[in-house]
């Protein structure tokens, strides 16, 4: 059954439109960069794959990076969650995660993934006694794809990519 869109008036329509929303641009733009950086570990590692790798969905493009054996096992898994959330940003309108999703996400993120610079075990102390995502802090969301990416980039070098240019 599709969740409920929890818009009664067009005032509160307009009102979504206009909001500038941390928690649904974080989330898509967290999404966006996790899939350039597997579409630039596919272009560095298999060239001749590039035009069909671009050409893929979101879960069809983790699939080939893990395929190629690039992640592992729980960073697919993670990847994979992180896609089904944003679908649910992405088709419904008022989607918000729960506090429980958030810190499944970055209790699954914190174990598949290198903690850099502590942003997942930041993160999960922030959300610790949290009620609603809204009462987190606005960072908890980005540094858990700023982790991520961290990750992605580092398998990105490890196939001869550059540090800083792509």
């Amino acid at each position: 059954m599709k969740p409920k869109q929890n818009i009664k008036t067009f005032s509160e329509l307009y009102e979504t439109t206009v909001s500038g929303d941390y928690l649904l641009s974080s989330f898509m733009t967290g999404h966006l960069v996790i899939e350039f950086l597997l579409v630039k570990i596919i272009e560095l590692s298999q060239p001749k794959l590039i035009d069909f790798a671009e050409g893929l969905n979101h879960y069809k493009l983790i699939e080939l990076v893990f395929g190629l054996n690039h992640i592992d096992e729980k960073q697919k898994e993670i990847l994979i969650l992180i896609n089904r959330t944003r679908n649910k940003f992405a088709h419904h309108l008022t989607y918000e995660p729960g506090i429980k999703e958030l810190e499944e996400i970055l209790t699954k993120a914190s174990i598949a993934f290198n903690d850099t610079t502590d942003g997942l075990e930041q993160g999960l102390g922030k959300i610790k006694g949290k009620k609603s995502i809204r009462e987190c802090d606005e960072w908890v969301i980005p540094e858990m794809f700023v982790q991520i990416s961290y990750n992605l980039h580092g398998i990105y070098q490890d196939l001869g990519g550059d540090i800083e240019n792509f």
